[in-house]
C-alpha cells in the first residue's frame, strides 16, 4: 500500500499522467516532480507565491476517464509546499479514490481552495498539448490556421480560425513550419499577431523565429502591445537572451509600464544578475506598483532559484533611490507586522 502522498495517489489511480507548470507559461515538468514535492523539495517554477501545477491523467483504454487537475499550491519563502496544504490536498485526493459517487469525486477534486481556473489562452495551449500527446486529431480549425499563418492568402478571416486552431498549429508546428512562419510575421495585423504570440510563449522557438519576433517589435517603438507580445513569445526559448537589447532599450525609455516590468520580472528574471539593471528595474517597480504588488513581486523573486541571496543583497544596496528605499521600508514593516501576528 502506498503511503498517502501526491505521487502515491497517482500510483493508486493506475493512470498514465503528465505534469505541467502553468504559472506564466505552459511548461512540462518531470514525472518525479510530485515525489519531490512529497519530500519537501522546492517547487521548480514558483510564481507569485504559488506553484501552479497541472496534472493530466488518462487511462489508455478508457478515454472517458481523462482528467485535468489544476492545483494552486501555496509555497513558503523557500518555495516549498506548506505542510498543511500538502496534507489537506492529499487527504482530498485519497478520499476521491474511495468514493463510488462520480459527482462527489468531482467535488473532492475541484471544489477546494487549491483549485484554479486557467485563462482561455492557457486552456487552448493545454488542450492542444493533451490531444497531441494522446495522438488524437487536432481541432477542425487547424487546416485553416495553417493556411492563414503560412500562406500569402489574404481572404481568410482570422477570427474564423478560433484560438484553438492557432494553439493546435503552434503545438504541432515543425521546425520548417516555424521557419516559414518567421517570414510571415510582418504583414500580420495586431489582433491575430497577439493571438499567435500568446500561444508561441508556451514552447521553445527556433532562432529564426525569435529574431523575426524581435524585428517585428522594433518596426514601430510606439506599438507597445506588439513589443510586449514579442517578449512574452520569446521568453521560453533557448534564444531568449536575444531579447536583452530590446529590454534594455525599453528600460531606459521614459514611459516604462508596470505590464512591461511584470513581463521582465516573471519571464526574464536572470537579467537581475546585473546589479545596475536590477536596481533600475526595482526602482521603476517601486514607483509604479502599490505596496502590496511590490511585496508580492519581491516574494516571487526571492523564491526563484539562484535569486534569493541576490535579492537580499540588492534590497540592502547603498545606492537605493528614495522611491525604492521607501518601498523596501514598507515591505520590512509589513513583514515584521505579520511576524508579530503569527
Amino acid at each position: 500500500m502506498n503511503v498517502p502522498s501526491l505521487s502515491g495517489f497517482l500510483a493508486l489511480s493506475d493512470a498514465k499522467y503528465r505534469l505541467f507548470d502553468l504559472g506564466t507559461q505552459l511548461r512540462p515538468l518531470p514525472d518525479d516532480s510530485l515525489a519531490s514535492l512529497d519530500q519537501g523539495l522546492p517547487y521548480p517554477y514558483p510564481y507569485l507565491g504559488y506553484g501552479w501545477l497541472v496534472i493530466f491523467s488518462w487511462h489508455p483504454q478508457v478515454s472517458e476517464q481523462n482528467s485535468l487537475w489544476f492545483l494552486k499550491l501555496p509555497l513558503d519563502e523557500q518555495g516549498i509546499v506548506s505542510a498543511a496544504a500538502h496534507g489537506e490536498l492529499v487527504n482530498r485526493l485519497y478520499r476521491s479514490l474511495q468514493t463510488d459517487d462520480a459527482q462527489e469525486r468531482q467535488r473532492l477534486l475541484t471544489d477546494h481552495l487549491f483549485h484554479f481556473k486557467p485563462d482561455t489562452d492557457k486552456m487552448a495551449a493545454l488542450h492542444a498539448t493533451a490531444t497531441a500527446l494522446l495522438g488524437l486529431p487536432a481541432s477542425q480549425y487547424l487546416p485553416t490556421a495553417e493556411e492563414f499563418l503560412l500562406s500569402n492568402k489574404g481572404s481568410i478571416d482570422w477570427q474564423s480560425i478560433g484560438l484553438q486552431g492557432i494553439a493546435d498549429f503552434v503545438v504541432r508546428a515543425s521546425e520548417a513550419d516555424l521557419g516559414q512562419l518567421a517570414g510571415r510575421l510582418t504583414p500580420l495585423a495586431e489582433a491575430p499577431f497577439i493571438a499567435l504570440t500568446g500561444q508561441l510563449e508556451h514552447r521553445n522557438l527556433s532562432t529564426s523565429l525569435v529574431s523575426a519576433l524581435i524585428a517585428k517589435a522594433q518596426l514601430d517603438p510606439n506599438q507597445i502591445a506588439i513589443e510586449n507580445a514579442c517578449l512574452r513569445a520569446c521568453s521560453q526559448s533557448t534564444d531568449a537572451q536575444l531579447c536583452q537589447a530590446l529590454i534594455d532599450r525599453r528600460l531606459s525609455a521614459p514611459d516604462v509600464s508596470l505590464e512591461f516590468l511584470l513581463i521582465v520580472l516573471s519571464r526574464y528574471s536572470t537579467l537581475l544578475q546585473d546589479t545596475d539593471r536590477a536596481l533600475l528595474i526595482m526602482d521603476q517597480l517601486a514607483q509604479l506598483a502599490d505596496a502590496d504588488g511590490f511585496h508580492r513581486l519581491v516574494t516571487h523573486l526571492v523564491m526563484q532559484p539562484g535569486l534569493a541571496q541576490l535579492m537580499r543583497t540588492l534590497l540592502g544596496h547603498p545606492r537605493l533611490t528614495p522611491a525604492l528605499a521607501n518601498a523596501i521600508a514598507l515591505l520590512l514593516q509589513t513583514q515584521r507586522s505579520r511576524h508579530v501576528q503569527h
